[in-house]
């Protein structure tokens, strides 16, 4: 594994290679995500035969994604915790389908991860910023002949590309590891 991070911060993502992604639940304002003008925010993401699920929350501070895995008992309530579809100005729970970009992943067996943590400290336009080392830029699954990335989208929620040289915005300011 290609892990030279201080502390933990995405190691245990090596947990994920060899585990076939199983359903893909996503979070976004209303019954008409299609036609919304926010992206969503949030991707709960479950495995067959694996104990815990992944989630990926975006747009807490426009430009960094949590990322955490979680045992697969809490997954119901935070399902309920979120869904409110008859309300049109709050959160609703989507299955993702298999004709979504982000549904190719379904069935897939994950070869291995890659994702973008913050460098230490980078240079912008001259101005010396520290980085966020506990956050993560993106996160790249890589399946078999595909490869599908979640990131921060914009100041609106996240982004999903299956373009395999997707351009990341400020990319000249994390290191990118992966898992295998």
């Amino acid at each position: 594994m290609n892990f030279q991070l201080n502390g933990k911060t995405g190691n245990w993502l090596g947990k994920l290679n060899g585990k076939r992604i199983d359903k893909i639940y996503q979070v976004d304002y209303n019954d008409d995500r299609h036609n919304d003008e926010y992206l969503p925010w949030l991707f709960l993401i479950t495995f067959s035969e694996f104990d815990e699920y992944l989630e990926i929350e975006g747009d807490f501070d426009g430009s960094h994604l949590k990322i955490n895995l979680r045992e697969s008992s809490l997954l119901e309530n935070k399902l309920k915790e979120y869904n409110f579809p008859n309300e049109p100005d709050l959160w609703q729970v989507y299955e993702t389908k298999m004709d979504e970009t982000l549904g190719k992943l379904l069935s897939k067996k994950i070869d291995f991860i890659e994702f973008g943590v913050d460098k230490d400290e980078f240079d912008i336009n001259g101005t010396k910023i520290y980085g966020q080392k506990q956050y993560f830029n993106f996160i790249r699954f890589n399946c078999e002949d595909l490869k599908i990335t979640i990131f921060e989208g914009s100041s609106t929620g996240l982004g999903v590309s299956d373009y395999k040289d997707v351009k990341l915005n400020f990319n000249e300011t994390f290191e990118i590891y992966n898992t295998i």
